[in-house]
């Protein structure tokens, strides 16, 4: 009779272990909803089945075999962008023929402005001779009122003050109004030379030419440098 007993309670844990499966798989849900989320982490059989395993067993325990990802004590964060600091940004121009009157001056770039501190502005490569190519013409218009340094280098070189420009006796700049007006000339002065500022409005032209002095039939290389120094 005992053997009976225990064969019979055989059978049962092996007909208990063919379900699991199907608890584990159900989950205890019904029809097209999704099962609910599993707040014990646990992917083993349910609670109902580990019941009756305990119930027909005697087995005391349950194994989890479920596992739950690791949660990241870390969190990706963008870099800290460099903060932008007072610069001067002055963007590169070629002088092109024909440019000799205001009419058909050439109109030079202006670098963008990407920070409020920043200072802005051009300068063009060019040549003069006082034979051949008298006056080269620019035109521009600034977007703010602002100082202005304007200054007529040597070629390659950064931009320059009157003590490091051209001789104004060989070649000198002027800065005219929209109506040709004159408003500034580094010609014949022998203090500020060819480095000088002035104020200019926003939304207004102007131009600037550079013009030959005595270059004695040769040929004159220069950079023209105009931004903002204030």
């Amino acid at each position: 009779m005992y053997n009976e007993i225990r064969t019979l309670k055989n059978l049962v844990f092996l007909a208990v272990l063919a379900i699991c499966p199907l608890f584990a798989g159900c989950g205890g849900g019904s029809g097209d909803e999704p099962a609910p989320a599993n707040d014990d982490d646990s992917s083993g059989p349910g609670i109902v089945t580990c019941i009756i395993i305990i119930l027909v067993t005697g087995q005391e325990e349950c194994t989890k075999s479920g596992s739950s990802s690791p949660t990241s004590s870390s969190q990706a964060t963008s870099a800290p962008q460099p903060a932008l600091g007072s610069a001067l940004l002055l963007q590169k121009n070629e002088e092109f023929e024909p440019n000799t009157e205001l009419a058909n001056a050439n109109l030079p770039l202006s670098a963008t402005r990407t920070s409020t501190t920043q200072q802005i502005g051009w300068y063009v490569e060019g040549s003069v001779n006082d034979v051949t190519d008298i006056t080269d013409a620019f035109a521009f218009t600034p977007t703010q009122t602002r100082e202005y340094a304007v200054s007529l280098c040597p070629p390659g070189s950064s931009a320059c003050n009157g003590d490091t420009g051209i001789d104004t006796l060989t070649a000198f700049f002027r800065v005219l109004d929209q109506d040709g007006n004159v408003l500034l000339t580094s010609e014949a002065d022998t203090e500020s030379g060819n480095g000088q500022r002035m104020t200019l409005d926003a939304g207004v032209l102007y131009y600037l030419t550079v013009d030959a002095g005595d270059t004695m039939g040769v040929t004159v290389d220069y950079r023209l440098f105009a931004y903002e120094a204030s």
